[in-house]
């Protein structure tokens, strides 16, 4: 589990519950990482991501588990965090509160992609978690 008492700890968990955009990469089938900008939502012990039937990141984790998630930079590039974990594609859907949070979360996001909520839930469908193993990084 990461230290999220260290100063680098603290400003990634801080930004794991204000971010809207996590960069998930996972590991292609010739060993390329394959960067993807997604949507999450954090409960203080992992990151649930929603995604697509039969999309290629399903694939990649359903190959290797192992994935990084990192958030954009600052301006200068500083502010860089990686976190590095272990992927699961879930059978069973998350549980309703969380699901709930998730939702309340990206209403605006939804609207923009001109879905109302019942047309996202009925796209995204498979719900990914990752536990997260490890973090580097830097904060100025």
């Amino acid at each position: 589990m990461i230290d999220f008492t260290s100063r680098l700890g603290r400003h990634v968990k801080r930004r794991l519950r204000q971010e809207q955009i996590i960069w998930l990469a996972t590991v292609d089938l010739n060993d390329a990482p394959q960067p993807r900008p997604v949507w999450f939502h954090w409960d203080d012990e992992t990151i649930l991501i929603f995604s697509e039937k039969g999309k290629a990141k399903l694939r990649h984790v359903g190959r290797n588990p192992k994935v990084s998630l990192n958030f954009n930079t600052d301006e200068d590039g500083g502010d860089v965090a990686v976190i590095g974990g272990e992927a699961k594609i879930m059978d069973d859907p998350p549980p309703g509160h969380r699901v709930k949070t998730y939702l309340k979360k990206y209403r605006e996001g939804i609207k923009s992609l001109d879905m109302t909520v019942a047309e996202f839930t009925a796209a995204y469908t498979v719900p990914i978690v990752v536990t997260p193993k490890s973090l580097r990084g830097f904060v100025e």
